[in-house]
């Protein structure tokens, strides 16, 4: 992403990205965050234990609520774990942020 000196806003204030922040910052562009989708997902991956469940609780199985439990905290774990990975992409999109940030300031 080296800025060419004919292109207009380019040149000599452009950051330096290194391969890993260009790659996050192609991933963060291309991805839907948006809240529709975020609790369609959650929806989708508890919706199942929880009425297995709800089946276990009307059929009075503790087994069947058991399972349905045990589901739920794997899953839970599993959102931890992912938020605990996701964080170095966070920390990167930080460390952008810090280089456009005097960018930003410099045009106001």
């Amino acid at each position: 992403m080296e800025a060419r000196a004919g292109e207009p806003g380019g040149g000599e204030n452009r950051p330096e990205f290194t391969p890993e922040e260009i790659r996050l910052i192609r991933l963060w562009s291309l991805s839907d965050v948006s809240a529709g989708r975020q609790v369609s997902a959650q929806v989708a991956y508890f919706a199942t234990p929880a009425v297995f469940g709800a089946y276990g609780l009307a059929t009075g199985s503790l087994v069947i609520t058991g399972v349905a439990f045990i589901c739920m905290l794997l899953l839970l774990a599993w959102g931890f774990v992912s938020t605990w990975r996701d964080h170095s992409n966070f920390v990167m999109m930080q460390s952008i942020c810090r280089k456009l940030l005097p960018t930003v300031d410099e045009r106001q």
